[in-house]
């Protein structure tokens, strides 16, 4: 039982290691009405890890890209752009998984 244990912290410590804060701009649009890109904001907050480190708003276009931080062993750029689609806003990834 000692060695299963020692062998599970060795594991999770490898595990853990791997793990790395990354970057990623992701581009959320249909923005229609001035609350759109707060509530894009929020849904993109929402997931644990991620942080909105800036975001730029372009009322024309009705889009928002959010330069974001995000820890790689919680979530993915994909799903934090997918995210605000449950409000109906269609979001793409431009770039992902730089280091921060």
């Amino acid at each position: 039982m000692r060695y299963l244990t020692l062998s599970l912290l060795g594991w999770l410590a490898a595990t853990g290691a791997q793990a790395a804060e990354r970057q990623a701009r992701i581009e959320v649009s249909e923005l229609s009405c001035p609350s759109c890109p707060f509530i894009a904001a929020d849904v993109v907050k929402s997931i644990n890890s991620v942080e909105i480190i800036q975001g730029d708003y372009d009322a024309t276009a009705e889009t928002v890209v959010f330069l974001v931080s995000y820890d790689d062993a919680i979530t993915t750029p994909e799903a934090i752009a997918e995210a605000p689609m449950q409000y109906g806003y269609p979001g793409r990834v431009l770039d992902a998984a730089s280091g921060s």
